[in-house]
């Protein structure tokens, strides 16, 4: 392995990292979206919210439910659209201009004391930066295959990363190990994700034994 690279990010630190990039992108998307948007549907939804408490209450003209249903998919398709290309948007020039900044690291990964190489070590460019933005999306579609990769391989490098010729390394090679507070992060993800299983067996348990009541 080249000297320049030879102390890799690890996983976990990655995955603070990114967890920290994430909320931050999300949050200026939301506000944003509050500023800019807010209005935008809110007719749409209002209907559907109309149309659903009438065929919950039974009330009113007949309410054909295929209608309701398919109404109300593609109003959340819409919006569920536009928000993935709002996040690609800002979240790619987030990633592009920071990682290839003199800093190599977005916010998050600055926190944790990572940046972001090509192959030999260096800065990136902006042209690889986007690269690597963009074949995170090949990480993403092969169900998280491509990020558990830097788990998996020494070098600690993700599917996009050998797509985008980019490492994730230790800005200070002395100190490679994860902040206490970025545990803490991980814990708390994982007792969420418990959290959503749980309550997804109680909620499919309690619609089983109420179609059987």
């Amino acid at each position: 392995m080249n000297a320049a690279v030879a102390s890799p990010a690890g996983f976990w630190k990655r995955y603070v990292a990114y967890c920290i990039d994430a909320l931050l992108v999300w949050s200026v998307l939301e506000a944003l979206w509050w500023l800019l948007f807010r209005n935008a549907g809110s007719a749409e939804l209002e209907h559907l919210r109309e149309l659903l408490a009438q065929l919950q209450a039974g009330q009113g003209a007949p309410v054909d439910a295929t209608a309701v249903v398919l109404e109300a998919s593609s109003v959340l398709t819409g919006l569920m659209l536009a928000t993935m290309l709002a996040y690609a948007v800002l979240g790619g020039a987030y990633f592009i201009l920071m990682e290839s900044s003199r800093w190599q690291a977005t916010l998050g990964k600055r926190l944790v004391g990572i940046e972001v190489v090509d192959a030999a070590g260096h800065r990136i460019t902006p042209a690889r930066a986007l690269g690597r933005f963009a074949a995170a999306g090949l990480s993403w579609l092969t169900m998280n295959i491509g990020h558990a990769l830097a788990a998996w391989k020494p070098e600690r490098r993700a599917l996009h990363d050998y797509l985008a010729g980019t490492c994730v390394v230790n800005a200070d090679p002395s100190r490679p190990g994860m902040p206490w507070w970025g545990w803490l992060v991980v814990a708390a993800n994982a007792l969420a994700f418990v959290a959503v299983i749980v309550f997804t067996m109680v909620a499919a348990w309690q619609a089983v034994q109420a179609a059987a009541g």
